[in-house]
């Protein structure tokens, strides 16, 4: 691990930490040791003592592709310990409302099924990003015509990945969302960009022991890209952007509100009508009854002078 508790209970990272203090892992509370603190090979990071059982039996990822990951996020997102009915794990991040593990080592479908478990009970939906750069889980292309693994020339079912074959079971459910990431030259029409090689991530539609669905998109989906839509400000476009670019939502017709009418639909009673009369008299018109015989039913109107 590379975050522990001071004697304080205060978060410090490895970085930070100093040879001889005491520090104290955050799922168990036993004491931590620093290794490799002056290795020139290797990173350093905290480690249990010997012989020291951890609650947390979970096996956690510390390669370099993992750590690089990780700090790409603000350090306060980083190895959250999450408790669930007296069990405790630790996910590799914890940002806006949303768990983030990357995988590099070997895992089993046993081990991914139960850490979704553990992060949907606790109310968090789950993204994994897989690693498959190692020569021994290489991306392919099963098509014979092509031997390309471009996804820009691909269609969504014409890549395989070793590891997914040999190791997964179906494991999308509902909130759980998958992407794998590998080295691929890229093809544009940015002159600056077209023929390099760059680390690009799928969207996975689909993963089982054979292979594997992407959803095809007309923009690459980098790291920037990544960070954008899980919560770290990069400036670039976010992968739900880059969707609704590849797939627009269809515009539905405004709905325009109906208001009742404001003409009265019934007849004004009487007290109404001698209102009326007497806004008229007021502003200088004055009623005269002319002939109320049968063969005239009108009211006539005259109006009186003001000056004579």
């Amino acid at each position: 691990m590379f975050i522990a508790n001071d004697k304080n209970g205060k978060r410090i990272s490895i970085e930070n930490a100093i040879i001889g203090e005491g520090y104290f892992c955050p799922t168990c509370g036993e004491p931590l040791v620093i290794k490799a603190k002056n290795s020139l090979a290797v990173k350093p990071y905290f480690s249990h003592r010997k012989g020291t059982l951890c609650t947390d039996n979970w096996k956690y990822d510390m390669s370099e592709w993992h750590r690089a990951w990780q700090e790409k996020f603000p350090e306060h997102c980083r190895e959250i310990v999450l408790e669930n009915n007296g069990i405790k794990h630790r996910a590799d991040i914890l940002i806006n409302n949303t768990v983030i593990e990357f995988q590099h080592s070997p895992i089993t479908n046993e081990e991914i099924l139960e850490r979704n478990k553990f992060y949907l009970s606790c109310g968090y939906p789950v993204v994994w990003v897989f690693d498959a750069n190692s020569p021994s889980y290489k991306i392919k292309n099963k098509n014979n015509n092509n031997d390309s693994v471009d996804p820009m020339k691909c269609k969504e079912d014409d890549l395989c990945w070793n590891r997914a074959k040999s190791q997964f079971k179906p494991i999308f459910q509902k909130g759980v969302t998958v992407y794998i990431q590998y080295k691929t030259t890229v093809s544009t029409q940015q002159k600056e960009y077209n023929g390099k090689e760059f680390d690009i991530l799928l969207f996975l539609k689909a993963l089982t022991p054979k292979d594997f669905k992407f959803l095809p998109l007309k923009c690459y989906i980098l790291q920037e890209n990544f960070l954008q839509q899980y919560g770290v400000n990069t400036g670039w476009k976010s992968i739900q952007e880059i969707i609704n670019q590849t797939y627009p939502p269809k515009i539905q017709p405004q709905k325009v509100a109906i208001q009742p009418s404001t003409y009265r639909k019934t007849s004004p009673n009487l007290i109404e009508i001698q209102a009326a009369l007497q806004q008229f008299s007021k502003s200088g018109l004055q009623r005269y009854p002319v002939n109320t015989s049968k063969k005239t039913k009108k009211v006539n109107y005259h109006r009186k002078p003001r000056h004579l």
